[in-house]
């Protein structure tokens, strides 16, 4: 069984259905996965009466079909946008507006990956990315008039001046750099305290994939690197990037962290790792890999 995603519902919503609720940021979870619509539309008559802004924040109030995994569709909804103040920008309520029920909470969805089951989780991530792409294209960047929900594709499209908008995707590379049998690993900034990663960075306007992995090595720690492989992708919601994973040689040169994005980097064994991401994500898939190659 796996997801499958989709645009057209093939029958009717049933109440045991999967649905992905965002709010504030978060993902309602039950009991370690997701709810079922007859739940979500059970939280939201706790919510009051507040109605969303505009049309695709009703749509989402009401449930966007996603696709399906085995005989159960899923559908993402998101809590109203309102006003902020006296100001006329909308912001999507809290999920603290309401109380979720037993055994229901509001998680991070980008620290819970590694607690759904890898269907839930495909899903999750669509609707991640959905919900945050609906909540900045409510208005047509030509003309400014309301955007509506385009027919037939995953799409928005204005009845005004006929603009259609696609959700926006963030190319972005992940790279395992190997010398020695030996991998880089390095902490970011934003990292948590001891936690290493594989470098990574988002690709820029007239570059290839290949390009971007050579730069991106280059600016953070002042490295070449030669022989650059695909590995495998993964998408990453947060809000709106593709992960491509790659892998590459050490070629030349020392290594010099850029003190900005990267404090600290050097060359680990597997018998050697720091503290590294956990499951769910694939930079532990290609390191997971590594260790695997080395350890046989």
């Amino acid at each position: 069984m796996s997801f499958v995603s989709g645009y057209h519902e093939v029958r009717a919503k049933d109440a045991d259905d999967h649905a992905f609720l965002f709010g504030g940021g978060e993902m309602l979870v039950n009991r370690g996965s997701v709810p079922r619509v007859s739940d979500v539309e059970a939280y939201f008559s706790t919510c009051g009466d507040e109605r969303p802004l505009t049309e695709s924040g009703q749509s989402l109030r009401g449930g966007i079909y996603l696709g399906r995994i085995g005989n159960r569709s899923c559908y993402a909804y998101s809590l109203p946008l309102r006003s902020s103040g006296g100001s006329s920008a909308a912001i999507c309520a809290a999920p603290a507006e309401s109380s979720p029920a037993d055994g229901q909470e509001f998680v991070v969805l980008r620290r819970y990956l590694s607690e759904l089951d890898e269907d839930i989780c495909a899903a999750a991530c669509l609707a991640a990315h959905l919900v945050h792409w609906n909540d900045k294209t409510h208005f047509c960047g030509r003309c400014g008039s309301e955007f509506s929900w385009h027919g037939s594709e995953r799409a928005k499209k204005c009845c005004s001046c006929g603009n259609i908008e696609f959700p926006r995707i963030s190319p972005a590379i992940i790279i395992a750099v190997r010398k020695d049998g030996k991998l880089l690993l390095a902490h970011n900034r934003n990292f948590p305290e001891g936690r290493y990663s594989l470098l990574a960075g988002f690709m820029e306007m007239g570059e290839t994939i290949e390009e971007t992995a050579a730069r991106e090595v280059r600016e953070e720690v002042g490295i070449e690197i030669e022989n650059i492989r695909y590995l495998a992708s993964q998408c990453w919601p947060f809000p709106d990037s593709l992960m491509i994973g790659l892998e590459a040689d050490y070629k030349s040169g020392e290594l010099v962290p850029d003190g900005e994005e990267i404090i600290h980097a050097e060359w680990y064994d597997s018998d050697h790792f720091p503290s590294i991401p956990g499951k769910g994500t694939i930079a532990r898939r290609i390191i997971d890999r590594y260790t695997k190659e080395y350890k046989t």
